[in-house]
């Protein structure tokens, strides 16, 4: 079978690539698995990075011990085959499916060499001593020396040739190369200088070979059922051993440091088997069955598992056999497979492979809108304006209608599976195209159906021209059609002269109809429908579109490149080929030269025709997190995915806590779509790399060495249990030098206050370069408390704050104070059932408490009291209710500033009341860090305030509102703290009169009340939060408003208990529950249909009056399960006035009555008494 050694020279396509260190960049991203399952994986030496291929084409690169994806690339146009890293692990060598070979550095992701044009696919590679050997599928293995490649004539020679080998392994430490066969027979080469050696062992195909290198042996599986251990110098079967379940065997390893053996079978079962000098034990030490496919480190001490679920994971191998876990990885959910997008709100919708559907709204600082739709892939989708409602069909052949909060309002069964559609302008219609051929109208309203026309296939693509005139479909058959609804026929129908066909779109003026194919442009015009131009295309057409603004089409391809081309495709205007990912389509704006591309990874481009890279890149999650960035650095998140998103710098990760406040953009889509200028910050490729730093314990010290990589030396600080402790620790420690070191010591005694005794305390050293832009991770230590004889049980300190009366009116609020107030109350009581009444210490500082305002100086004395009083292990609880705003501070630096009762308006320049009427989120830092506790909660339900005429407080033209968010995250960032803040553009999203709280404190009372507490009564942190995020949103939109609290939690902390709540506890929480709302109020004179009399006018303006004793109130055009409308006709003759009238919810009436009274007033004040007694009932 081995042919004789031979050298060939054969010559490849190369391209070098200079490498520089100025190559390297820092980008901001977030972990996220692969679009299907991994296919391949390769774990490095030092198992530190993990290279995954997916069905999707990529290849992600994670840092295992960070648990984080450092970079996603598309390396082969048609996916990877193989890959594998170098022994040094600097650097990653990939095969494609292309036939090509790349070798990439791994410090910046920088392509080094190419070569492709290869004969065969390459199906195995290693990196040995300095070389690179890959064997492709027809048996030949060559050795490249690839570091050399300019000093080495050849640069590639093949070694040997195996032949058509159905298996083949490269073992490292005894330096073997064995191939297993079709017929049975394993062949073992081992070296220049021994002879080649082979060996029937089986009666089937051999399916995968490996080593045991103490004692020179081959083992090999085979299809026959069989594993053999066979000496190959002594040419002798030391073990035989059976397929564990009879199953034939597809894979096996063999860790020699623990000698095991891990057996893989046709079942997806691995078996792990004890082995003892080359004999494998009967008796299996265990089985998995949740693994698939199996990769290993050099030395068989990691290894990484894809598992059935799609998720990977890396593991520790020990010797005792309790392998962990280090991390796992699970992959996205699914990907787009159709899209639209809302021109009047900008608002991007997604349906995806698993039947969801993601609305993506640039406008609102959330996550998308994320609901079940389908129950399979979601196949096309519409928007009907006039309705507000999407039109989506499944591979389930259903059709179904939703409105904008995801509620399903009709479905429809159909006999065949809809492949796309289009809505037709100004109509409540929809144009459908099957995967039967039928073109077909459906009308959202009637939820009817008409057939129009077919093919003779599937249709692909179905499009509407611009006027509404015109619908034009495209099949699998190559045929285009052209409906026209003024003659209510087919009027034009063509084969297309091209292999494939795969898309088609009007012109503006409907004059022109462009399809693209494989490889050509068809351009027809709609007069006369002659096609007038045909041009070819350099790669596979994805999507055609025509660019209302400019005049021109956007050819998008498969290749991922898309041309912007004239009217008419005489000229090519630009080009943009900045992303390879494979594109779901292309979406445009009608009056503006703004385009998004929605890629299969979930990600979106946001294009313009002006300019000549992307103005922003979208990546978002199946949950519906996103993070928008642009490349000046400027970057946007979803308010729920702060702790998910980092920054990666080469093989590094850096906290996204670091740069954020530099970078951070809230409303930065809204930015970039309406062209506003960006705010001017440092490009990211300037930023100096931290310091990198060593921490130990010796005895009663910390020890720290710091080392410079480049950037200088800033600010080191020392954090204990998530809060800082030292702010800059070469300013507060003793330098000493050792061994040609400098280190910093520091006696542990110094955090004894903050320190929890008898329980394990984890210190962090962060290190900061010398601009104190760059900041690493962290290097952690576990310091175990002193213990005590007698453990002081916790207690709970609560600083609540309410600001409802300040001085004049102009910044008055109605419920502030009353938030504060329940909040208070429902604080003491669950602190008192769970710490006990001795350890529950809360503070009420509120516009309604005589004797204790709110202050500046009364809030300053709250927090000295409790940092007088406390200890690490206590708690913390602060709520602030009222105005809070933005302004600069003394050092020209952005902060957040609470207005207290002082404040005549929102106007914070004057120095003086800064300084004396307000606190400012500085300070409050300052204030909570000299406190010990380490278990933190901080809640702001502080209103904006944006209607006031001062225009200081938060103005989102002026994007005050990212000021404030970034100001507030500081507090968080250096204090520990779990915070929640509510986020809104005006004082009317904070406070209503109908809940009669702000909305943030009501939906944390609305789960102390009625939540589901952990088992039944205690009150989790996390909880709490995760609930408040999910009911604000829900109460402002049923107000016609916008509101998404911010939670934001410590790096690395757990949640805790704040309370215990009893049944008579949560009973006695007042809610206006009922939130019975008047939506609507119309009447009308029988003759005239006119509201002669103003009633409407008379009945709201009553409502609004006395709102606070009604258990109704009006709200205009309000949404929700308690919502009413009134609806009556009246007479009024010289006799008075007799009215018939209706309260109706939804679709049912309620109460239907006759009044009669001789003035209006009369009228106003008996429906009103009606109503109270209906509510009341």
């Amino acid at each position: 079978m081995f042919k004789k050694f031979i050298h060939i020279y054969i010559t490849l396509s190369l391209y070098f690539f200079i490498q520089s260190a100025s190559a390297q960049q820092i980008h901001l991203t977030l972990s996220q698995g692969h679009v299907g399952d991994v296919v391949d994986m390769a774990l490095s030496n030092n198992a530190i990075l993990l290279a995954t291929v997916g069905e999707d084409g990529a290849l992600k690169l994670w840092n295992t011990k960070e648990k984080r994806l450092l970079d996603t690339i598309f390396p082969h146009e048609y996916g990877v085959s193989t890959l594998c890293f170098s022994e040094d692990n600097k650097y990653l060598a990939t095969a494609g499916k292309d036939r090509s070979v790349k070798i990439w550095n791994l410090e910046n992701r920088e392509l080094l060499y190419a070569y492709d044009s290869l004969d065969y696919d390459i199906v195995k590679m290693s990196f040995v001593q300095g070389y690179l050997l890959f064997i492709n599928n027809g048996g030949m293995i060559y050795r490249f020396d690839w570091q050399n490649i300019k000093t080495t004539p050849d640069g590639l020679e093949v070694k040997v040739n195996f032949g058509n080998f159905s298996s083949i392994n490269y073992n490292h430490t005894i330096k073997w190369l064995g191939a297993g066969y079709m017929e049975g027979k394993v062949g073992v080469w081992r070296g220049y200088d021994r002879p080649l050696v082979e060996k029937k062992l089986h009666d089937d195909w051999i399916s995968v070979i490996d080593f045991i290198p103490k004692d020179s042996l081959i083992i090999s599986g085979s299809w026959d059922k069989t594993i053999k251990v066979w000496d190959v110098n002594n040419d002798k079967i030391i073990s035989t051993l059976k397929s564990p379940n009879n199953q034939p065997i597809l894979d096996l390893v063999y860790a020699h440091d623990h000698d095991i053996l891990m057996v893989k079978t046709q079942s997806d079962s691995i078996y792990f088997y004890e082995v003892n000098k080359g004999v494998i034990d009967e008796e299996s030490l265990g089985v998995r069955d949740d693994f698939l496919l199996m990769k290993f480190t050099q030395n068989r001490k990691y290894a990484a598992f894809t598992h059935k679920d799609g998720s990977f994971s890396v593991w520790t191998l020990k010797k005792n056999r309790k392998s962990y876990s280090e991390v796992k990885w699970k992959p996205q959910d699914g990907y787009p497979t159709s899209s639209l997008l809302n021109q009047n709100s900008s608002e991007v919708s997604i349906g995806l492979s698993n039947g969801k559907i993601q609305i993506w709204r640039p406008k609102v600082n959330t996550t998308s809108i994320v609901w079940q739709a389908h129950s399979g892939s979601i196949n096309a989708m519409s928007y009907n304006p006039i309705q507000q409602t999407h039109t989506t069909a499944g591979g389930d052949s259903l059709l179904k209608v939703w409105d904008k909060k995801g509620k399903e309002l009709a479905k429809t069964k159909l006999d065949y599976v809809v492949t796309h559609m289009h809505n037709i302008p100004l109509t409540n219609q929809n144009c459908l195209g099957g995967n039967n051929g039928e073109v077909v109208l459906y009308n959202n309203v009637s939820h009817s159906l008409k057939k129009l026309y077919d093919h003779q296939r599937g249709v692909l693509k179905v499009e509407v021209s611009s006027s509404g005139r015109y619908i034009a479909s495209i099949s699998s058959d190559r045929s285009i059609k052209v409906y026209d609804f003024k003659s209510q026929k087919v009027i034009f129908s063509d084969i297309i002269s091209d292999i494939q066909i795969s898309d088609l779109s009007f012109s503006e003026t409907d004059e022109l109809l462009l399809v693209g194919g494989k490889h050509h442009l068809f351009l027809y015009d709609t007069k006369s429908f002659q096609l007038i131009k045909k041009v070819a295309t350099d790669a596979p057409v994805k999507t055609v579109v025509y660019m209302d603004k400019s005049d021109h089409w956007l050819i998008a391809k498969m290749s991922g490149e898309i041309d912007v081309m004239n009217d008419y495709l005489e000229d090519v205007i630009k080009s943009y080929d900045n992303s390879s990912v494979p594109m779901q389509s292309v979406l445009t704006f009608d009056k503006q030269n703004v385009f998004f591309v929605v890629r299969k990874d979930m990600s979106i481009d946001l294009m313009s025709t002006d300019e000549t890279e992307a103005m922003g890149n979208l990546i978002i999650t199946d949950k519906g997190d996103w993070v928008l960035k642009h490349q000046s650095g400027l970057f946007d998140v979803s308010d729920l995915n702060m702790n998910n998103i980092y920054y990666v710098y080469g093989n590094e990760t850096i906290d996204f806590d670091q740069l954020k406040d530099m970078y951070w953009e809230p409303g930065l889509a809204e930015v970039l779509l309406e062209r506003q200028p960006l705010r001017i910050v440092p490009s990211l490729s300037s930023l100096k790399l931290f310091p990198h730093a060593e921490i130990e314990q010796k005895k009663d010290y910390l020890w720290i060495h710091l080392n410079d990589r480049g950037g200088g030396i800033g600010t080191v600080s020392l954090f204990v249990n998530n809060k800082e402790a030292i702010h800059d620790i070469r300013k507060a420690s003793e330098q000493v030098e050792k061994n040609g070191k400098v280190y910093y010591k520091i006696p542990l005694s110094s955090f004894d206050n903050k320190f929890m005794n008898g329980e394990n305390n984890e210190i962090t050293l962060i290190t900061t370069n010398s601009e104190n832009t760059l900041s690493g991770r962290g290097l952690k230590l576990t310091y175990k408390g002193k213990e005590v004889d007698l453990v002081t049980e916790p207690t709970l300190y609560a600083i609540v704050v309410g600001v409802s009366d300040y001085r004049g009116r102009l910044l008055d609020l109605k419920y502030a104070s009353k938030d504060a107030k329940a909040v208070a109350e429902v604080m003491e009581d669950g602190s008192e059932n769970l710490f006990g009444i001795s350890n529950t210490d809360v503070q009420l500082i509120s516009s309604d408490e005589e004797n204790n305002q709110p202050t500046k100086e009364n809030i300053r004395q709250a927090f000295k009291n409790v940092a007088q009083k406390a200890n690490a292990s206590d708690v913390l609880f602060v709520f602030l209710a009222g105005h809070g705003t933005v302004g600069i501070h003394e050092n020209n630096q952005e902060d957040f500033y609470f207005l207290t009762k002082d404040m005549v308006n929102s106007d914070i320049k004057d120095h003086h009341i800064r300084n004396n009427y307000s606190v400012n989120g500085s300070e409050l830092m300052r204030w909570i860090k000299e406190i010990p506790i380490s278990k933190q909660v901080f809640v702001i339900d502080a209103c904006h305030a944006g209607s006031f005429s001062t225009n200081a407080i938060v103005s989102r033209d002026d994007n005050e509102e990212g000021l404030k968010k970034r100001a507030l995250e500081k507090v968080r960032s250096r204090t520990g703290m779990f915070m929640l803040s509510g986020a809104s553009a005006d004082k009317v999203s904070y406070e209503s009169s109908i809940l009669k709280h702000g909305l943030l404190t009501y939906s944390l009372l609305d789960y102390l009340k009625f939540g589901a507490l952990n088992e039944g009564k205690f009150v989790d942190v996390q909880d709490l939060f995760s609930y408040a995020i999910d009911r604000v949103p829900e109460l402002a939109d049923d107000m016609h408003g916008e509101q998404q609290p911010e939670y934001r939690m410590p790096r690395g902390a757990g949640s805790f208990y704040i309370g215990e709540l009893k049944n008579e506890d949560r009973e006695k929480i007042s809610l206006s529950l009922q939130q019975n709302r008047i939506s609507q109020i119309n009447f009308e004179e029988e003759k005239t249909w006119v509201d002669e009399l103003e009633l409407e006018d008379a009945i709201r303006n009553d409502i609004f009056l006395n709102e606070e004793k009604y258990p109704f109130s009006y709200q205009k055009n309000s949404e929700g399960d308690t919502v009413y409308k009134i609806k009556g006709r009246y007479k009024s003759t010289k006799n008075g006035i007799k009215l018939n009238y209706r309260l109706i919810s939804g679709d049912e009436v309620i109460g239907d009555w006759e009044i009669k009274a001789q003035k209006k007033e009369d009228i106003v004040r008996q429906i009103i008494d009606q109503l109270i007694l209906e509510f009341d009932e």
